[in-house]
């Protein structure tokens, strides 16, 4: 792996190769008070800590819970703390721990920069690629894909496994659409699910899911976002 690589494949500071939600609970563990300045790719986020908890976070014109979810979406970058610098303003009230549960429930839409792409254009072009495994080849660690109907019939695939994929996304979108009505968070529209040997990555269009299979030592959201692209690429 070359220097540029590993950079980017964690957080550099006070601390070097642990992930920013790691070393932020360090600082919430440790009643740490004052601003931590993350930074990657010439974007700054600012983070408030008071006696553990994070009372205000800034980036560019975001603030608040959504600025702090989306600097935590980034893969890598630097960091360092300031003790001596503290702020009057309180834009969250929530505890440091719903804090990071709900970040990372958005950190897929957030990590893959595709606030304005929604999940059910993936899926559509997904659908129209008739080359999806031509274009999707170099993704690296991802395993199977499966584009299925509604009814979890396979249109497109990819891999020897992909109809045990299409069977366990189904089973994903129903138990996550069950969880969600209980919870009373909307309709489903996505999901992914992180294990020791491996990830699966679901998500849904007007007629159709589809679904993904990661290896277990690869970032699940990485390579959606790596799909993304492939799908929306052109040329």
């Amino acid at each position: 792996m070359n220097a540029a690589a590993q950079k980017t494949a964690g957080f550099d500071g006070e601390v070097s190769g642990m992930s920013l939600t790691d070393l932020l609970q360090v600082k919430a563990m440790g009643r740490f008070s004052g601003r931590v300045v993350v930074e990657q790719g010439g974007k700054s986020g600012h983070l408030f800590f008071r006696d553990g908890d994070l009372i205000h976070a800034q980036l560019d014109d975001f603030e608040g819970k959504d600025a702090f979810a989306r600097v935590l979406a980034w893969g890598g970058g630097t960091f360092r703390a300031e003790p001596k610098v503290a702020t009057t303003r309180q834009t969250i009230h929530e505890s440091f721990q719903y804090l990071l549960l709900d970040a990372l429930r958005l950190q897929d839409e957030i990590a893959a920069g595709m606030e304005q792409e929604s999940a059910a254009t993936v899926v559509s072009q997904a659908k129209k690629e008739g080359g999806m495994k031509e274009r999707l080849s170099g993704v690296a660690g991802l395993q199977e894909v499966a584009l299925t109907d509604r009814s979890g019939s396979i249109v497109q695939a990819i891999g020897a496994n992909a109809e045990t994929l299409a069977a366990q996304g189904m089973y994903l979108v129903a138990t996550s659409g069950q969880i969600a009505d209980e919870l009373g968070l909307g309709n489903f529209k996505g999901a992914v699910v992180q294990g020791a040997n491996g990830h699966i990555i679901s998500l849904e269009g007007a007629k159709n899911y589809l679904f993904i299979s990661v290896q277990g030592d690869a970032k699940p959201l990485a390579v959606e976002a790596e799909v993304r692209r492939a799908l929306a690429n052109q040329g």
